[in-house]
């Protein structure tokens, strides 16, 4: 756990998955970003789903969900899934259930994301998993995700969003929104037309969650950019202003995928940016 102010922010690994490395990687040789993360025989990478929790003011704001557990044998397979979602663990080790998340903001749509916005019930249908909360997604990202195109749509799952429907409790945002005091929400685009990116503001301090604009510390590189990412050109210009901004400021960044660290500072060193972990 960290605190921020009047802020505790903790860590949830929610589950881990494998992904195809030039997926990660796009237009990076093989050759170059195997030194950084190595594939196994199938050309598959490792990476971990990591989810934040924010206790402010009494308020409970989880930020992603992960892949949860509806996920089919065959998709289990494809992804290297092996394990349950470990998000209610997660929760419990704070002290809470998921009947006690106030806001769950969601940096975009994709299955590893918000798959855990549904859970099943005893009857085997897909059921809102979080059933007192208020869901924070971009409105760009939302119709996007309910009519996904033939290039996305495999990374998108409509059925768990009218789950969500049914609820009703979907607060769609535009731009730039202040969640609770010291939580803000910010479209950038990019990775999906709808991503946004979280900042975690207290105590004189930030934590931004940028998901997939920098998913892992090899993706603080411009150019490292994934072959799934719709706006490549725009990640890029986020990213580079990005990493600029946690430098002049000290700010702290939170990646969605990496293994370790989850969280850090950067420092630049004879033109080189450099990675100091930060315990949470």
């Amino acid at each position: 756990m960290l605190k921020l102010g009047d802020k505790e922010v903790y860590s949830i690994v929610e589950n881990s998955f494998k992904i195809d490395g030039g997926t990660m990687f796009g237009v990076v040789p093989k050759v170059i970003w195997e030194r950084l993360m190595v594939p196994d025989e199938r050309n598959m990478i490792t990476l971990d789903l990591n989810l934040l929790l924010v206790k402010s003011n009494g308020k409970n704001i989880l930020i992603d969900t992960g892949m949860g557990n509806t996920l089919n044998e065959k998709q289990r397979k494809m992804y290297g899934v092996e394990k349950k979602s470990n998000l209610e663990k997660g929760l419990s080790d704070i002290g809470l259930t998921t009947e006690e998340i106030d806001f769950v903001i969601l940096s975009h749509l994709h299955f590893d994301h918000a798959g855990g916005i549904v859970g099943l019930n005893s009857r085997g249908e897909k059921v809102p998993r979080f059933p007192e909360t208020k869901y924070i997604i971009q409105s760009e990202e939302w119709k996007y995700a309910l009519q996904p195109d033939e290039r996305t749509k495999a990374t998108y799952s409509v059925e768990n969003f009218r789950a969500l429907e049914e609820l009703g409790e979907i607060n769609l945002v535009s731009g730039e929104k202040e969640i609770v005091p010291g939580i803000k929400v910010k479209l950038t685009g990019g990775h999906t037309k709808g991503q946004q990116i979280v900042f975690i503001q207290g105590g004189g301090d930030t934590i931004v969650y940028p998901s997939d604009i920098i998913p892992t510390v090899s993706h603080l590189r411009v150019p490292y950019v994934a072959g799934v990412d719709i706006f490549p050109l725009e990640v890029m210009e986020v990213k580079r202003k990005l990493v600029n901004d946690c430098l002049e400021n000290n700010w702290m960044i939170a990646f969605d995928h990496e293994i370790d660290p989850k969280l850090c500072r950067l420092e630049k060193k004879d033109d080189k940016i450099e990675v100091r972990k930060v315990p949470i």
